[in-house]
């Protein structure tokens, strides 16, 4: 099993660097006003976008276009910009690898590759790419190095799009694109000419190496997570710092924008309100808690608000009585495990305290039906997971 994937939280100080490669920033007029995104869908936000330099553009359209072996590394500023980017990836043939941030963009595309950066397969693909396009993404310590094996690979081509000058003063060096992601995509593809490559023979090989390379239990979770996006198309999931919420994190290809707390500080308690806002905010969206019981522990009041605003939010409860991420990372450090092993209460009889319908499955197999019954509902339900129904023991 990988190490904890819950590191402490850095600073900007820690933040990933790539030294000895020469930064071209291509600049641009300041911001007019804040960019904010519209709460349910991925158009445009509200506000003024730099454009990019044109010589900068033409010169990083002349790099991606001379590679034999381009990828792209999609974060969460390229998520209003997913039209731009499947057109571009097409062109260029290029492998994209989506960040947490960025899940949910190009479901199903066989140019996607929706695992962690992290992982050893994504990281030899990034290695071994000629050109590199990094589209909105922060490059954070929890998304391409989260064991803490060495930064970001090397890359003879990186080129950075991102609308924060700050981001790109942080991170990796490289030609460095100050820009609105959709626009500096397009312009991008306005001035690359198609080509044959085998991006999508890469893609697949990479995923096919990633999920491989993960444990048994992680991708019984995944497979847990694919059966909530199937049985909930288009589904906001809110997810805590929980052991399916880790999983998705290294690899889940999701229908709708995947969010959740369990990468940086890791925050306990966070999927529940996270959740209520959401459907308060989306009522035409199926909305997933999937929290931990742990987790929920930190936040049962928001039961009561969940109750009060009667909103239809599932909540599932993962429940593998303690704080399992914290044990791993002692027993890993040759640790005895101390405090990790809090009783949970009875789910079933504190959600009907609440006035909240509650159910317990009795295998893996029983999730989609009971999703199927908690949409029916539209009403807030909870479906307790016993952890060793749900994947067997570990």
């Amino acid at each position: 099993m990988p190490p904890p994937l819950t590191p402490p939280h850095k600073g900007e100080g820690d933040q990933l660097r790539a030294p000895q490669r020469q930064s071209v920033d291509a600049g641009s007029p300041a911001l007019a006003g804040p960019v904010f995104p519209p709460p349910c869908g991925e158009g445009s936000g509200v506000g003024v976008l730099p454009a990019v330099v044109e010589s900068a553009v033409t010169r990083a359209a002349a790099l991606l276009s001379a590679a034999n072996r381009p990828a792209i590394l999609a974060g969460g500023g390229a998520r209003r910009a997913e039209a731009q980017l499947r057109a571009l990836a097409d062109a260029l043939g290029a492998p994209v690898v989506a960040t947490v941030n960025a899940r949910g963009l190009m479901h199903g595309h066989r140019l996607l590759v929706p695992a962690s950066p992290s992982l050893v397969a994504v990281r030899r693909l990034i290695a071994d790419a000629d050109a590199v396009l990094a589209l909105g993404a922060e490059f954070g310590p929890t998304d391409p190095d989260m064991y803490a094996v060495g930064g970001f690979p090397e890359i003879a081509n990186l080129i950075r799009v991102d609308i924060d000058p700050a981001q790109l003063a942080r991170g990796p060096s490289g030609l460095h694109l100050r820009g609105d992601a959709a626009t500096t995509a397009a312009a991008l593809l306005a001035r690359i000419a198609p080509r044959g490559r085998d991006g999508a023979a890469r893609a697949a090989a990479t995923r096919i190496a990633a999920l491989a390379g993960l444990s048994p239990a992680y991708r019984a979770q995944i497979a847990l997570l694919e059966t909530i996006r199937d049985a909930l198309p288009g589904a906001i999931i809110a997810g805590d710092s929980t052991q399916p919420v880790y999983a998705g994190n290294l690899f889940f290809d999701h229908d709708a924008h995947w969010f959740n707390s369990a990468t940086g500080y890791g925050a306990l308690g966070y999927a529940l309100p996270a959740a209520i806002g959401a459907a308060l905010a989306c009522p035409d969206r199926p909305v997933v808690s999937l929290i931990g019981d742990g987790g929920l522990q930190f936040c049962l009041a928001e039961l009561g608000s969940l109750s009060d605003a009667q909103v239809p939010v599932i909540v599932l409860v993962w429940n593998n009585a303690g704080y399992r991420e914290i044990e791993t990372s002692m027993l890993a450090a040759g640790v005895t495990p101390v405090g990790v092993s809090p009783s949970p209460p009875d789910f079933l009889a504190v959600a009907k305290a609440y006035g909240v319908h509650a159910e317990r499955l009795s295998s893996a197999a029983d999730l989609a039906p009971a999703l199927a019954r908690a949409r029916a509902r539209n009403a807030p339900v909870l479906i307790d997971m016993p952890e060793g129904r749900m994947v067997g023991s570990e």
